[in-house]
């Protein structure tokens, strides 16, 4: 097996980094955020009662503007550039959510191993089997209980 060539359906260091640099940069922003309402709710933002200074409001601001940049930075490292749509191009899109979409595949084949097609000798038609979640009998398709232990399919 060649070591050079990478696996699709893994997500890249560099990617990874820029998600988990993404998700940092969110958490600072709430904390800067919820400061806000910390300062307002103790008063030491301002000068007191007589003359409230409004100064401690930048950090609410910058904050806002740190959760919304870390969660595009979080969907690009989790998606790639063409995944996240930063760069129009469909390939590049395919290549980059192809961790998902393997995913996505695996999910699928798991649960058609549920449902069997078999196929009758000498037939061209199909016949489908359901198995039964609770002793794992194949059944008829449209069976309403169990051949085997008489419970609701």
């Amino acid at each position: 097996m060649d070591m050079n060539k990478k696996d699709p359906r893994k997500i890249s260091g560099e990617r990874k980094g820029l998600y988990y640099i993404g998700m940092g940069m969110s958490a600072i922003g709430v904390v800067l955020f919820l400061s806000v309402f910390y300062y307002a709710f103790t008063g030491i933002g301002g000068s007191g009662m007589v003359e409230p200074d409004f100064g401690f409001m930048k950090n609410g601001f910058i904050g806002f503007i740190l959760i919304g940049a870390g969660g595009f930075v979080m969907n690009l490292g989790a998606k790639g550039a063409a995944g996240s749509g930063l760069v129009l191009d469909p390939e590049k899109a395919r290549e980059d959510l192809n961790p998902y979409t393997s995913a996505a595949g695996g999910m699928i084949s798991d649960a058609l191993k549920e449902v069997e097609v078999l196929k009758k000798s000498g037939e061209e038609k199909a016949e489908i089997r359901v198995r039964c979640r609770h002793c794992r009998e194949l059944n008829e398709e449209d069976a309403r209980y169990c051949k085997s232990c008489g419970k609701e399919m």
